[in-house]
């Protein structure tokens, strides 16, 4: 089983995901000869707390993305009051990190939309995404791994 192995930051498991247009936008695009932009590549911290995978908007503003709905979301600092955040459909890619697995890509996933930046990453890698994986959290070696 190919796999993406990481060690562990003071923040916890990072990992490097490039993010671009989901392929049936994209498909959308080339039909009336839009230049699709190129994917961007980011930090983002695999969160088994996070129900879904979350961006920054600042991070993704190059991709010109359009807004597919906007979707009720708590976090710990809402104090169980949801917060509305605008919901995207993109592309991602995990890439391989050595492991001959030519890494991890999702053509379309609908991704939330929040702020991030004072946390030094561009997002979260929740269990839409995880939840298509086995991860191993090894503490006491300071590695973790995403076999997919």
């Amino acid at each position: 089983m190919p796999s993406i192995n990481g060690v562990l930051s003071p923040g916890g498991p990072v990992l490097t995901m490039l993010v671009g247009i989901s392929i049936p936008r994209a498909a959308a695009m080339n039909a009336v000869g839009v230049t699709v932009p190129q994917f961007v590549t980011g930090s983002f911290l695999v969160d088994t707390g996070a129900s879904c995978t979350c961006v920054d908007p600042t991070f993704v503003a190059s991709l010109g993305l359009i807004a597919t709905g906007n979707v009720p979301m708590q976090t710990p600092s809402t104090a169980g009051v949801p917060i509305h955040c605008n919901q995207f459909d993109v592309a991602v890619y995990l890439p391989d990190s050595g492991t001959g697995g030519g890494g991890f890509y999702i053509g379309a996933l609908p991704v939330i939309e929040t702020s991030f930046a004072s946390q030094g990453i561009e997002g979260l890698i929740g269990r839409d995404i995880i939840d298509r994986c086995t991860m191993v959290y090894n503490g006491s070696a300071g590695m973790f791994t995403l076999a997919y």
